[in-house]
């Protein structure tokens, strides 16, 4: 099956022709008024009914996470799990494959981290030479 549609020359794009400097400058227009609208619903949105709804619903909620979070704490099965939990770790840790593994995965990840910086260093380089 073929598509014997043909798009007129005067419509077919030319990766060649760049735009005038009146297209160029309506295009700036347009993105400045796109970016002023863009604001002004950001604006609207912040200052209306549903943000502030929106707002004291996450409050409310953080509000009782927290609460429930300092009621496990005073949970006294929490407070014997957790140190149970740092006995064993701590005891863990006296062992020297345990020990040698934490030292290789603390190393690993700090290896990982130095390639990622560098690797936003670059692109950041990047950026900017291309500006």
């Amino acid at each position: 099956m073929s598509d014997n549609t043909q798009i007129p020359p005067e419509v077919t794009p030319n990766p060649a022709t760049e735009p005038t400097p009146a297209q160029s400058e309506s295009l700036l227009d347009e993105l400045r008024s796109l970016g002023t609208q863009l604001e002004a619903v950001a604006r609207a949105f912040l200052n209306s009914n549903q943000a502030h709804q929106i707002q004291q619903d996450l409050q409310k909620g953080v509000g009782e996470v927290v609460d429930r979070l300092q009621a496990l704490r005073s949970n006294e099965k929490v407070t014997e799990v957790s140190e149970k939990g740092k006995q064993f770790v701590e005891k863990a840790m006296e062992n020297p494959t345990v020990t040698e593994a934490h030292t290789k995965v603390v190393s690993g990840l700090a290896g990982i981290n130095e390639e990622l910086r560098k690797l936003a260093a670059s692109l950041g380089e990047n950026r900017h030479q291309g500006e």
